[in-house]
């Protein structure tokens, strides 16, 4: 039993002497932000068609989607710039004095991914005009978003050291390395929408250049430190014989 508390009170000991030694520890922050210029869009869109024959639904949804193809081509577009998404066709019941009976819907969604950023205005109004009747949505980005984190990430970093030294300066502390980092990373681009063509169709717009683009990261860094008292303790010496 007595071996038992010695024990016990030489871990709690050497417990407390572990902690007292943990050099004590403050956090900044650091902001990272690097401006873009879009070089990419990807355009996601449906193709819908209604009919009360089965047959003719398919084939006036299949026509539409032709001239779709055949418009690409005609502009130069890659052949796999257009990307299909989904299909469906199904018999839906009449909701409308224009279609009193059931009626097929044939209803197909495709995405086109370009880097010709300034002609999106005029694609988008073209595959409107075509027969697309929903553009869902335009997203811009820029085809270098792993390198622009990185020089986000590498500023947000730099940001963070020199706010510790100048906090460490100023107090009188003596600077360690860094403990512990976390980082959060946000992409800000513009988004607006307007219409396109006498159906109703509805297209995004697509601004080409602006100072809205950016990646902005911000890091929370732990340093240690010393205190001016802690730097200025002497050191043991061995006694003199």
């Amino acid at each position: 039993m007595k071996k038992l508390m010695v024990l016990t009170i030489v871990t709690l000991l050497s417990s407390a002497c572990a902690a007292a030694k943990d050099p004590p520890e403050f956090t900044v922050t650091g902001e990272g932000k690097v401006f873009y210029t879009v070089d990419k869009a990807d355009i996601q869109f449906s193709v819908s068609v209604r009919d009360e024959d089965v047959q003719e639904c398919k084939t006036k949804h299949d026509a539409i989607v032709g001239k779709l193809n055949e418009y690409l081509k005609s502009k130069k577009y890659p052949k796999e710039i257009l990307s299909f998404k989904s299909i469906i066709l199904k018999r839906e019941p009449g909701r409308s004095s224009k279609i009193e009976d059931d009626y097929y819907l044939s209803q197909s969604i495709y995405s086109i991914r370009t880097d010709r950023i300034g002609e999106l205005s005029s694609l988008q109004a073209d595959i409107v005009e075509i027969g697309v009747d929903e553009i869902q949505f335009v997203n811009l980005f820029s085809s270098k978003q792993r390198e622009l984190e990185d020089q986000a990430l590498e500023r947000a970093i730099e940001d963070a050291k020199r706010r510790a030294v100048l906090i460490a300066k100023q107090l009188g502390w003596t600077l360690n390395k860094p403990t512990k980092i976390s980082y959060t990373k946000s992409w800000y681009e513009p988004s607006r929408e307007r219409r396109f063509g006498s159906r109703g169709a509805r297209a995004a717009s697509s601004p080409i250049i602006t100072s809205a683009n950016f990646v902005d990261i911000t890091v929370h860094v732990t340093f240690s430190y010393k205190t001016e008292d802690e730097t200025a303790q002497p050191t043991d010496t061995p006694e003199k014989k």
